[in-house]
């Protein structure tokens, strides 16, 4: 009992002397140190320069009214941030520092401690807080989804998820105003899902970083799961987000881009495969001609046919209501919609989501995001069926369910059945009928292929 007694003592006395020093030496200094911030026993070796001198970040170093140790050390080796003495001091969140000291990290706002022991903090709405997961957690059962705090999002502004996380840009009235297809299809099963019905094919969450290029990552995806799907299998290919991301005009790259854009440049140009031109979350240089193909373009030729020509995508068509849009998901893949983005989004974990009341003053500055739709299903909630649509979103597997979310079928929840488009996509053998003539039935085949004679073409590409 003597003995902790005057351990205590020691270590008191060692929090004073640090603290005298502290304002005009604030360091750091023991957690500076690399590999080992604290030593045990003596070891002479664990020292850091101060002033002219030297001090230390070992045991040995309390020693009474001889102690030497750095001023941070009983902050670091030992544990005890004490209220500092000679100096104003400031409290937030149970943490106190100093006018001398940095600014404290209060999850995205910064907190900083005024000379008369005020606390003074940035005001920015974050992209989640503890009172934004406390009130989804209560409003679980009646919205019907699940909340949780995602490591990804802390620390980060709201503005900063809107701008870098999303990045679709609401089309204008002329491009909304668009004719829009109605599919005539039968009677449609209450439950599907295009990645088990063309198992394989469908291409799963990729994450886009941060950077604002939903508008480009659903494009190129549900490019790739069109092309998988008609070619059956034998073009499985994932397009390139990068190359639309550089060479897009009209674009604003990270900070984003419209749908149509993207999808005329997928008609006229085309684009060439995630391999030859990989994806790094910024805006580059465009590294893609118009005139290119893959030889030209040094990109390599794909193996299981005889492609040379880009990727090539027809017009885009957008979808008429919500049984139109399902008949064109069961019948030839997944689609494209464009959804508005509140702020309790980026918490989903699971379930079927739908806008909730855990609303702040930032919600009114929702923004607009691109999925894909692969398919819907319908579950009973107490004595309601409730409909939904499965889409899965670019923000990788680690969110949601497995990177994908459910949300409300039927409703236009959050406008996302109020612009749905589609695309066929020029495979390389597409075959198609054009009239039948007695018995024989005549046919139309369009390929990707070129034949490419070394005059026409360089043997090695651009470099």
């Amino acid at each position: 009992m003597k003995y902790l007694w005057v351990l205590l003592a020691l270590v008191a006395f060692a929090g004073v002397q640090a603290n005298r020093f502290r304002q005009e030496f604030p360091g750091p200094y023991c957690s500076a140190r690399r590999y080992d911030p604290c030593c045990r026993d003596r070891e002479d070796g664990c020292a850091q320069p101060i002033s002219t001198t030297l001090c230390y970040c070992d045991e040995f170093c309390q020693r009474g009214e001889h102690g030497d140790c750095c001023p941070d050390y009983e902050e670091v080796c030992l544990g005890i941030i004490a209220e500092p003495e000679n100096a104003t001091a400031c409290v937030h969140k149970n943490r106190y520092f100093t006018p001398y000291d940095d600014a404290i990290v209060d999850n995205c706002n910064t907190c900083k401690c005024n000379y008369d022991g005020s606390v003074t903090c940035t005001q920015d709405v974050c992209l989640v807080d503890e009172d934004l997961l406390r009130q989804l957690n209560h409003l679980e059962r009646s919205v019907g989804w699940k909340a949780t705090n995602y490591s990804e999002w802390w620390g980060r502004k709201y503005d900063d998820g809107k701008v870098l996380r999303l990045g679709t840009i609401d089309p204008n009235f002329p491009v909304k105003s668009m004719k829009r297809l109605s599919n005539k299809g039968g009677a449609l099963p209450r439950h599907f899902d295009a990645s088990e019905h063309w198992a394989g094919l469908i291409a799963d969450a990729r994450d886009q970083g941060w950077c604002g290029s939903s508008w480009a990552f659903s494009t190129a995806t549900m490019a790739s799961d069109r092309f998988a799907i008609l070619s059956k299998g034998r073009e499985m290919v994932q397009l390139a987000p990068q190359q639309m991301l550089a060479c897009v005009r009209r674009q604003l790259g990270c900070k984003g881009g419209y749908l149509d854009s993207a999808w005329q440049y997928l008609r006229k140009v085309g684009v060439v495969n995630e391999e030859c031109y990989p994806y790094i979350a910024a805006q580059n240089v465009c590294k893609v001609r118009s005139t290119d193909t893959l030889i030209t373009a040094n990109c390599e030729l794909p193996a299981k046919v005889n492609r040379t020509e880009m990727y090539r995508m027809g017009p885009a068509f957008s979808l008429n209501n919500e049984t139109d849009i399902m008949a064109e998901i069961k019948d030839r893949g997944t689609v494209q919609a464009i959804m508005q983005v509140y702020r309790d989004f980026f918490s989903y974990q699971s379930g079927i989501y739908r806008h909730s009341a855990a609303a702040t003053p930032a919600e009114e500055r929702s923004a607009y995001h691109s999925v894909r739709l692969i398919g819907w299903g319908e579950e009973r909630v107490g004595y309601e069926v409730v409909k939904y649509w499965i889409a899965v979103n670019s923000w990788g597997k680690w969110w949601g369910e497995n990177g994908r979310f459910r949300i409300l079928r039927g409703s236009n929840e959050c406008k996302i059945e109020s612009f749905v488009l589609a695309s066929n996509p020029y495979v390389h053998e597409h075959v198609q009928p054009i009239r039948k003539v007695g018995e024989l039935q005549e046919f139309r085949v369009g390929t990707g292929y070129v034949q490419h004679p070394s005059r026409r073409y360089p043997p090695y590409g651009r470099g």
